[in-house]
Parts: C-alpha cells; sequence; structure tokens
C-alpha cells in the first residue's frame, strides 16, 4: 500500500522516548524537521539570539549549531545532511535574516489531507493508524539497537564485567531515560539563555541573571522551565516588568559599560552555566 498516511500525534514528539539522548539517523532527523517546522498558517515573528526572524507554515529557523546539539550530532554531519536534502529539491535554505530558516519544499503534501483517489478511503480500506503507545514501542526498539550497537564497539573496562548492569543503566528503560529528558530541557535552557544576551547592557547583568535562573527553573520531572509553564511568553515585556519591580532604570543601547567578570569557582552550578556567563561578558 504506496497510498495514504499514518497519523502520528504531535504529542509524541514530546514524549521523553523521542527525545531520549542519542545520535539520530538521517531518517529521524527528517521526521523531526517535518514536525518542528511551523504547521500554523500565520507567520510568526520571535527574537532568536540578538536577530528578529519571521517564518512561516512549513518553516523552520534553526542554526546548523543549534541542530547539532538537538540531533547529537557533530556540525558538519548536519551541514551534510541538510546539503543532501537540498539536493534532492527536499528542502531550501535562506540566511537573509541573520538565522538560517529551512523551507520543507512539500509541507503541504506531508500535512494534507486530500487523497489522490478518494474512493481508495473507504471502510475497507482504512488508513493506517498507530498508537502512542505502538510508537513509543518502535523507538525504544530504535534506540535500545543504538546503544547496542554502541557497547559493542566500546570495549569495557568493567573488572568484573558486569555487563547487564551497565547495558540496563544505558537504555531507555533504565536511568538514562531521566537523564535523556534533562538533556532536551538543557539544550532549550541553552536557547533560553542565549535570547537574553542582547539585553546585557541595556540592563544589569546580576538581574538578567536573576531573571534567567528565576525563569528557567526546572520542574519536579525536569522537563519543563518555569517560563514554559506559562500561558503567554513575551520576554521583552517580562523583562520590563521585572525591572520595573526592582526599580531597575533601563540604559539606552548606546550607553553600554564595560561589564565586569566573575570566575570565582563557587558562582557556577555547572561548566555549561560558566559557558553561558562568558558569552554574556563577550
Amino acid at each position: 500500500m504506496d497510498k495514504g498516511f499514518i497519523k502520528l500525534p504531535r504529542s509524541f514528539f514530546d514524549n521523553k522516548i523521542w527525545q531520549a539522548a542519542r545520535a539520530f539517523s538521517e531518517c529521524e532527523a527528517w521526521i523531526d524537521l517535518i514536525q518542528a517546522a511551523r504547521f500554523e498558517a500565520s507567520p510568526t515573528t520571535s527574537r532568536i539570539g540578538c536577530y528578529e526572524v519571521t517564518w512561516e507554515r512549513g518553516q523552520y529557523p534553526a542554526s546548523n549549531r543549534f541542530l547539532a546539539k538537538k540531533w547529537g550530532r557533530s556540525e558538519q554531519w548536519v551541514k551534510s545532511f541538510l546539503g543532501k536534502l537540498k539536493r534532492e529539491k527536499m528542502i531550501t535554505t535562506d540566511n537573509g535574516q541573520g538565522v538560517n530558516v529551512i523551507t520543507l519544499v512539500n509541507f503541504e503534501k506531508y500535512n494534507g489531507e486530500v487523497m489522490e483517489n478518494p474512493l481508495n478511503n473507504s471502510l475497507c480500506n482504512p488508513p493506517n493508524e498507530l498508537t502512542n503507545s505502538n510508537l513509543q514501542k518502535i523507538v525504544t526498539h530504535l534506540v535500545t539497537q543504538q546503544v547496542t550497537h554502541l557497547l559493542k564497539e566500546q570495549p569495557t573496562s568493567n573488572p568484573n564485567n558486569k555487563k547487564e548492569e551497565n547495558i540496563k543503566e544505558t537504555t531507555p528503560n533504565g536511568v538514562a531515560k531521566k537523564d535523556a529528558a534533562k538533556a532536551a530541557t538543557l539544550t532549550r535552557k541553552d536557547f533560553f539563555y542565549q535570547s537574553l544576551v542582547p539585553y546585557v547592557g541595556k540592563y544589569p547583568k546580576d538581574m538578567i541573571r536573576a531573571f534567567f535562573d528565576y525563569w528557567s527553573e526546572l520542574n519536579k520531572s525536569e522537563t519543563k522551565m518555569r517560563y514554559e509553564l506559562e500561558k503567554t511568553w513575551e520576554l521583552p515585556k517580562r523583562l520590563v516588568t521585572w525591572a520595573n519591580r526592582e526599580k531597575i532604570p533601563t540604559k539606552s543601547t548606546t550607553d553600554i559599560g564595560v561589564v565586569l567578570k566573575d570566575n570565582s569557582p563557587d558562582k557556577y552550578d555547572s561548566p555549561q552555566e560558566k559557558k553561558w556567563e562568558d558569552r554574556w561578558n563577550r
């Protein structure tokens, strides 16, 4: 059967099994591009880094560096993969807004509901449907295969040869599930941190840091940040409200003073936070 669609709920991509830490295959990366592209008909505009970027239905703004982190691959792998998709006329890219915007050429085809032959869509020939549970089993199987393959290639240094224990800790059914979910959240946390960089100078660095620490606090399951639980979110307005509450005057963008670096060891909770802080201090 080569017609029709397999219905895939978008909520599946928020599941911790899909977000499990792994190196994406080309197939998984392609599916991720389809689900990440804007579905709504109206365009949207948002600040990404220091750029105001607008994208429309079937488009997805994402740098090679961001996709490399998201897919667990190198930037060279991402560049090569996107180049292949462009040669196959599956996507186009445009960085005219300062951020690479990927356009899926046949997005309407992937998300359309009209069949070539409506007569084929009958009770005797129903469309294929996979439940969320079945999809989870499929992804679990794929991830387990990848982990097993990596374990076979990697020499063991365990003198007691606790192979079964090691596999349990790295398979999706073990501790790695929670670690993978947290890793995905930290990737979004890094993106949130980058979005605050343009405001350093307009507001005091200490205020930006306090704002970030408050709104990036993780929930108990470590799958969402505080700001992601808000029904509405406009970063510039939130910063204004925060500054007014703290009675901090905003600075002109032309009046940016010297930012002092504080690299004391006790300042950071992790090397990642020091890396973020260094980015602000540039």
